[in-house]
């Protein structure tokens, strides 16, 4: 990832990661529904009978009710989908990692990256359990639910599945994709030319925007510039995805054990609560900020994306 590359190469390094992730992902969905498709159609015991199989589909009424099955399946199989994904886009994702690490290790008169020490990596756990409570708080106290339409569905679907399979692909697998490919990958590589608050900001925006509804994005958004200044701070990807891993698991964990509902029942519970986690977010914050940055500095020459 040279600072001197052409337009189109720099962009392609920037939007690969993504592209290689959806894609993964839009692929296993087909191949899933598919295979939804086909098991409706054995049921219907068509499978081996030609002209059953095209008066089926010729009647546009048995068409949508097929339709709305397979759709109900989809959702209802659709985190543990996500989950699959993951599993096979990570490996792709640390593949790619490694060879943009050699890359900088053989750059001839580039400052390596530093690695903050391991004794540090708790306050990552309590900024992020800190910021996850305390910005879900506000979602339920503002109503903001109520300005997005698909955000309701959206969280139906994904606390559908049994908890531990919440815990496994929401709260581990798509929280560690989602690090390698934002902050591994696509943070890093613009790190290399330009300055933490541009690469942030740009990583983070499209971190919000692929959650697809305004209040995932809200919280996305912000989500993403806490963790793109803890990598910054740690130098190690690893921190931004204790951190994820960390906040998912602890929305998990909240919805399903009815935390977020025992806090509403009381507006001053709720509110001292937020408080609490906004002080202690801050607290860290101020802590994390007599560290050391991890990434070498950038000239202001070279701060652009373009």
């Amino acid at each position: 990832m040279e600072r001197n590359q052409s337009y189109g190469k720099h962009m392609w390094n920037i939007w690969s990661p993504l592209l290689i992730k959806f894609g993964i992902s839009i692929i296993l969905s087909m191949m899933f529904a598919f295979a939804l498709v086909w098991r409706y159609i054995a049921g219907q015991e068509m499978a081996g009978d030609t002209q059953a199989l095209m008066e089926f589909m010729n009647n546009a009424d048995r068409m949508r009710e097929m339709s709305a099955q397979v759709l109900k399946w989809a959702m209802d199989f659709a985190v543990p989908m996500e989950g699959a994904a993951a599993v096979i886009t990570i490996p792709v994702f640390l593949f790619l990692m490694h060879r943009d690490r050699v890359k900088e290790r053989i750059r001839a008169g580039e400052t390596p990256v530093k690695k903050a020490a391991l004794w540090k990596y708790p306050l990552i756990v309590g900024i992020a359990a800190a910021m996850c409570l305390g910005l879900n708080n506000l979602i339920f106290l503002t109503n903001l639910s109520s300005y997005s339409a698909s955000y309701e569905d959206t969280m139906e679907m994904l606390y559908q599945p049994s908890f531990g399979m919440q815990i496994i692909c929401l709260g581990i697998l798509m929280p560690v994709c989602e690090e390698l490919a934002y902050r591994g990958l696509m943070y890093r590589r613009m790190r290399v030319r330009v300055k933490f608050l541009s690469a942030a900001l740009y990583s983070s925006l499209i971190f919000a925007v692929t959650h697809g509804n305004l209040v995932q994005g809200l919280y996305g958004f912000t989500m993403g510039m806490m963790l793109s200044y803890v990598y910054e701070k740690y130098g190690s990807v690893m921190a931004p995805v204790i951190g994820h891993v960390t906040a998912n698991i602890l929305a998990v964990a909240g919805t399903y054990y009815q935390w977020f509902d025992w806090m509403l029942e009381d507006i001053m519970r709720i509110g001292i609560v937020t408080v609490i986690c906004a002080a202690s977010a801050s607290t860290i914050y101020v802590i994390m900020q007599r560290m050391d940055p991890a990434f070498p500095d950038i000239t202001a020459s070279s701060d652009s994306f373009f």
